[in-house]
């Protein structure tokens, strides 16, 4: 690993010193991962509400595999630099045909919900990207509000008056959680212990699920787990179908609350055009749902009970009695049979000539067209792309551009039923143009080396750092997109380890953006020679 930071040292050295009249690509050389790393995966993090995210961003692989996962400079600390996190698996625990790697990326930011990642990698899936939505925990959004209530305690940490907590309503939520914390009831923390303070701190979120965003703030982050403890004890993959979803949190003195000494009830609005599977009807008063709790900390979803739709103060409510906090969802569970296998898309993009990749965003709905899932891909001509996560009842996909145009759509009438399906993926219209951005690196007295993969974004020069978006992952040391223009300005950004690089104000001059760094290149005020010692260094072990 030391030879990798080595070079990476070097060409971080040789952007910064490069001069601006040199080739743009030159300055695109900003990260570089590790060769020996072969199997990565991209996680870009954002604010629920477009807010920029803190920089203290607290990452943590867990869960089977997770031994087995780097960050991909190759240290076992994670990091997420502009809230990009890259991830890479050691050369001796890579996937093989019977064996699919799967563990938990376990996330966490100051005043945001923590988010624990299921995540698999197998074989041959070398790289993916994965999108995270943050949601800052006091911040309304299109699909959630929040409500938080301080009430004063007794000496003994006990309430003394029942303590309700209603969440509001407005245009965007329409349903309302409602917490009632009976007189005498005392909390205990994570280890059962009785927490003694001046006053308990309550705040409860409440979710829109027949919001498209609600999708993205649904726990773990899809409505898709492999960690569900079912009705009947066993623990398995399952879709969830969300009538309705709350996350209440409370804390004394700054100790968080996960039990209690006395039931608390909880009334959960419901989507009132949500139709339960047992019926296919719309909800009605009577109807059974399930209740299932969801664990953070550990990633798994429990199943509570079942509860009776009622009708409260005009709308369509469940009410249950717990002893404990997190997460709860109101609905459905479709469970995924052991024998089902995932479907793959074949891209046929013949417009996108000499392997031009575009990241696009792949949605699945249900035959109804209610989302229930979203991410990015990188779309070529010819790429396969395997659809994990989807439930065993039909669905139908659509494939857009980021300008927002939808290129591609189909059905899927057994998801569980695997096999490949053709996609032709529209030429958008316009003038499509490839530009191809090559990096060659010439090691002394070696000759070329083949440079490892990474992420590179960007975003039209002077736009704000917001406007970032992902431009492709290279390949080797080449990156051709059909997003530039030429004659056009890009800043672009790249990560490694904890550090952010940033070229501006570039332009595309030509549809080879190609460049060489290699011994005799005369860097800023630097020598050539002084430039092959470094070469020397960095190429050391290639």
């Amino acid at each position: 690993m030391k030879k990798l930071l080595s070079l990476f040292t070097f060409m971080l050295f040789a952007t910064v010193l490069l001069n601006s009249c040199r080739n743009p690509a030159y300055e695109m050389n900003v990260l570089f991962d590790a060769d020996v790393i072969k199997y990565k995966a991209t996680l870009i993090l954002k604010g629920a509400a477009g807010e920029t995210l803190p920089a203290n961003i607290t990452v943590e692989a867990a869960g089977q595999d997770a031994a087995s996962i780097y960050d991909f400079s190759g240290t076992k600390k994670i990091y997420a630099p502009a809230g990009v996190i890259t991830l890479g698996v050691t050369p001796k625990d890579i996937p093989t045909a019977s064996k699919t790697l799967a563990f938990n990326v376990k996330i966490t930011a100051p005043g945001y919900e923590d988010k624990n990642i299921e995540m698999t990698i197998a074989e041959n899936q070398f790289s993916q990207v994965i999108e995270v939505t943050m949601l800052k925990t006091v911040l309304p959004t299109e699909a959630s509000v929040v409500k938080i209530v301080e009430a004063a305690l007794s000496p003994t940490g006990a309430t003394t008056a029942p303590i309700s907590i209603v969440t509001p309503v407005n245009g965007d939520v329409e349903q309302s959680t409602s917490i009632t914390v009976p007189t005498g009831t005392q909390f205990k923390d994570a280890a059962g212990n009785v927490i003694v303070g001046s006053a308990v701190t309550a705040q409860a979120i409440n979710f829109d699920p027949s919001d498209p965003l609600s999708v993205e703030l649904f726990p773990a982050g899809s409505l898709s787990s492999s960690n569900v403890v079912l009705p009947n004890g066993q623990t398995g993959e399952a879709f969830f179908l969300p009538a309705g979803f709350t996350d209440i949190q409370m804390f004394v003195g700054g100790v968080e609350v996960k039990n209690f000494t006395n039931p608390i009830s909880i009334s959960i609005g419901l989507d009132p055009d949500f139709r339960p599977q047992a019926t296919g009807l719309p909800l009605a008063v009577g109807d059974k749902l399930g209740i299932y709790a969801y664990r953070t900390e550990v990633g798994q979803f429990t199943y509570e009970g079942e509860g009776t739709v009622a009708l409260v103060n005009g709308k369509l409510t469940v009410t249950f009695s717990t002893n404990h906090l997190t997460v709860f969802i109101v609905g459905d569970v479709v469970v995924k049979p052991a024998s089902c296998l995932d479907p793959s898309l074949t891209f046929s993009a013949p417009w996108m000539t000499n392997g031009a990749t575009e990241p696009m965003t792949l949605e699945i709905y249900d035959t109804s067209d209610k989302l229930l899932a979203t991410g990015p891909t990188i779309v070529s001509n010819g790429k396969v792309e395997v659809l994990t996560g989807l439930p065993s009842f039909a669905v139908k996909f659509k494939l857009i551009n980021n300008a927002g145009k939808v290129l591609a759509s189909g059905n899927i009438t057994d998801p569980c039923a695997g096999g490949n399906i053709n996609v032709t993926v529209d030429n958008p219209g316009s003038n499509v143009q490839s530009i191809s951005l090559i990096l060659n690196v010439k090691c002394p007295n070696k000759g070329f080396i083949i440079v490892p993969n990474f992420d590179l974004f960007y975003k039209p020069a002077g736009a704000p750092a917001s406007a970032y978006t992902l431009l492709g992952t290279t390949s080797q040391g080449v990156l051709r997109t059909t997003l530039l223009t030429i004659g056009a300005s890009y800043d672009f950004r790249a990560t490694w380890n904890n550090q952010i690089k940033e070229v501006k104000g570039r332009t595309i001059t030509s549809a080879d953006m190609s460049t060489v760094v290699g011994e005799n290149d005369f860097l800023g005020d630097k020598s050539p020679a002084f430039n092959k010692s470094l070469l020397i260094e960095a190429c050391k072990g290639f």
